[in-house]
């Protein structure tokens, strides 16, 4: 249990505080229609972002579902955080004590505190040598003497983080004094997020790589991206090239179902992705949707040029 810190908070007014958000965040849960405690861990994560991204080159940039986040406006929530940082380690303890010490320095943001509990080390081989090591610290984040919530973050080392990084504004969600002056999140560019889940749908899994993939959300992800973001066609199609490589597949020269059993399970858990357009839970619809714009980089007939995400066109 963490008692507060800093200046003593009257435990009225904490309690006061805690209220107004939970009313505030279960709020935005129904207007949105999704489970409260996702948008509370987006709440959450907002005040770990203000604290680790304060500084103008803060050594770490956001990977995975909430960077894509960011990128898209909205879409899929998730409930950890995914890390990379820019230098690798040999003692993981530095990392965790390199983490606290950020979040400690934020502690006179808001009356929130940051508890990072212990970190859990591990590797991660691949046949392709591109594995590494990652590591894992549970947070529990505490408001007074009450904890708040808790998270994950996942960390890697950024050596295997393919292309540019893009600075991006951090929208508040919901609207409360706590969330003022969010920092801009260093993110890997969304070609490099395109790239991923393009190849994902298409690498073999298993022992024998024999086994197709049923990660369903990548192609959600997909139609998500394409919908929201600019993309550049050179930019994607080198990180599709450098992909294709890491992960040993050829890409189809369209999108197609990686297997029969999509036809189905795609339709089955679309209902369930959070915000996602109902016109695109049946399979046909979004590889339709998203072959629009994939297709004539899949198939070599675009190389260069910019898809106008508000238009919905390539220019060339």
């Amino acid at each position: 249990m963490i008692d507060s810190v800093g200046n003593p908070r009257d435990q009225q007014n904490l309690q006061r505080l805690r209220r107004v958000l939970e009313n505030q965040l279960n709020k935005e849960a129904r207007a949105r229609g999704v489970d409260s405690q996702l948008i509370r861990k987006q709440y959450v994560f907002a005040l770990f972002f203000k604290r680790l991204f304060r500084a103008d080159e803060p050594g770490w940039m956001l990977l995975g579902g909430n960077a894509l986040l960011i990128l898209t406006g909205g879409g899929r929530f998730t409930r950890d955080i995914d890390l990379a940082r820019d230098t690798p380690w040999e003692d993981p303890a530095s990392v965790l004590d390199e983490l606290q010490v950020l979040t400690n320095n934020g502690n006179d943001l808001d009356p929130f505190r940051f508890r990072l509990d212990r970190i859990d080390p591990h590797a991660e081989p691949d046949a392709f040598g591109y594995g590494t090591a990652t590591t894992k610290i549970p947070v529990t984040v505490w408001l007074g003497n009450r904890m708040f919530d808790t998270f994950v973050i996942d960390i890697t080392h950024r050596r295997h983080v393919h292309g540019p990084v893009d600075l991006l504004p951090l929208s508040p969600v919901i609207e409360h004094e706590t969330l003022q002056s969010l920092p801009r999140v260093p993110v890997v560019a969304v070609e490099n997020h395109l790239a991923d889940k393009i190849c994902a749908m298409y690498e073999p899994h298993g022992r024998n790589r024999d086994r197709p993939s049923t990660r369903y959300r990548d192609l959600a992800d997909i139609v998500r991206i394409i919908q929201a973001v600019d993309i550049d066609a050179g930019r994607l199609t080198g990180n599709l090239h450098h992909e294709q490589q890491r992960r040993q597949i050829v890409l189809p020269r369209q999108l197609l179902a990686p297997s029969p059993q999509w036809e189905k399970g795609f339709a089955t858990a679309a209902k369930n992705f959070a915000e996602y357009p109902t016109e695109y839970h049946q399979l046909p619809a979004s590889l339709r949707y998203a072959g629009d714009c994939l297709n004539p980089l899949l198939s070599g007939e675009i190389t260069a040029g910019r898809w106008n995400a508000r238009a919905q066109v390539w220019e060339t």
